[in-house]
């Protein structure tokens, strides 16, 4: 005769590894994304990897030299925001099997949005467990010691240097 508790015990042990080893190759998926995207006029391809940074930048043809610097610049961030979105986006197929992640947006800067702590913690709420405040207090001084460091931040240069 089997212990039930143990049985359940031996089946939450084997859901569990089971769900590590999913994660464990999605995270293996992840390392490998990366999106590359050519510009409209065909002037710049920019190549971005899992956390959307820029991999490699290439000009596939001479038409950026003529190009005036303020309009090779926003053909640079178009590009490179298009493939930072491909880049999320494919993050995004990566994980969307295992459930919503908070903050992860295709849609969002850099492939993330600001996460709505109210509703990330309603249902904790619902239950009737404490949960953090989703705004910290605001208080007219931080004490001595956060008003003086206010204070020097404030007598520091833009260039984080001192004034004279």
């Amino acid at each position: 005769m089997s212990n039930p508790m143990e049985e359940h015990l031996a089946e939450a042990l084997a859901e569990f590894e089971e769900a590590r080893t999913k994660l464990t190759e999605a995270g293996a998926a992840a390392a490998r994304i990366s999106a590359t995207v050519m510009a409209k006029d065909r002037s710049v391809e920019a190549t971005v990897g899992p956390q959307g940074e820029l991999t490699n930048l290439r000009f596939p043809t001479a038409r950026y030299r003529t190009m005036p610097p303020a309009q090779l610049a926003g053909v640079l961030m178009t590009t490179i925001g298009a493939a930072r979105a491909q880049a999320a986006e494919q993050l995004a197929d990566v994980y969307r099997p295992f459930g919503p992640i908070p903050g992860l947006s295709p849609t969002g800067e850099g492939g993330f949005q600001e996460l709505d702590w109210d509703a990330l913690f309603a249902p904790l709420r619902e239950e009737g467990l404490p949960v953090p405040p989703s705004k910290a207090p605001t208080r007219s001084s931080g004490g001595a010691l956060l008003d003086e460091i206010v204070d020097e931040d404030d007598a520091a240069g833009p260039d984080g240097g001192a004034q004279r």
